[in-house]
Parts: C-alpha cells; sequence; structure tokens
C-alpha cells in the first residue's frame, strides 16, 4: 500500500540555464540531492539579505566634493606656488565629515 502524499499543494516556477546550474552548484554544496527537499528549505527557512547603501551616496558626494576642492588648491598651488591655508582647512573639514560618516556605518 502506498503512502499517502503529505505535501499535497504544488508549486511551479521558471529557470535560466545559468540559473539552473547555479542551483546545482548551490544544492552540491549544501550537500543536498532532493532538489524539491532544496527549494522548500530555501522558501520556507532561507533569507534574503538586502542591503542598504543610501549612507554611501553621501560619502561619494563629500569625496567628489572634496575632489572638487583639491583640484582648485592644486590648480592654484601650480599657478602661484602658494596655497590658501582656509582652502585647506576646508578640505580637512569635508574629509572628517566623510570620516563621521563612515563611522556612522560601522
Amino acid at each position: 500500500m502506498r503512502k499517502k502524499r503529505v505535501r499535497t499543494l504544488r508549486q511551479e516556477f521558471y529557470l535560466t540555464p545559468q540559473e539552473m546550474e547555479l542551483l546545482a552548484k548551490k544544492m552540491k554544496e549544501a550537500g543536498i540531492e532532493n532538489e524539491s527537499a532544496y527549494l522548500r528549505k530555501m522558501a520556507l527557512d532561507g533569507y534574503i539579505i538586502k542591503e542598504d547603501y543610501s549612507m554611501l551616496k553621501g560619502v561619494i558626494y563629500e569625496l567628489n566634493r572634496i575632489g572638487n576642492n583639491f583640484n582648485q588648491v592644486a590648480k592654484v598651488a601650480n599657478t602661484y606656488g602658494d596655497v590658501n591655508q582656509s582652502e585647506l582647512k576646508a578640505i580637512k573639514k569635508d574629509l572628517d565629515k566623510i570620516w563621521q560618516l563612515l563611522l556612522s556605518l560601522a
């Protein structure tokens, strides 16, 4: 006598050949040969990591500002051979701001 199926609801989806290869690789790494068991386990117990990089946008913006300021200071230094100390202090202030942003990410 055949045992009655416990799972009676079917779920179906499609994969590209590349996704199928990746699935096979991940199953092999996990040591699971039963595709249905692997997919069920991942669907029910797996998790997706969603990274929030919005803070990095602020860091990139500040780095671009510092780069622009530095180019202006370099142009003045190359033209006149002298650098305005207040411009260097402004760049240092901007660098400190970036360090604060980076430390808040940690």
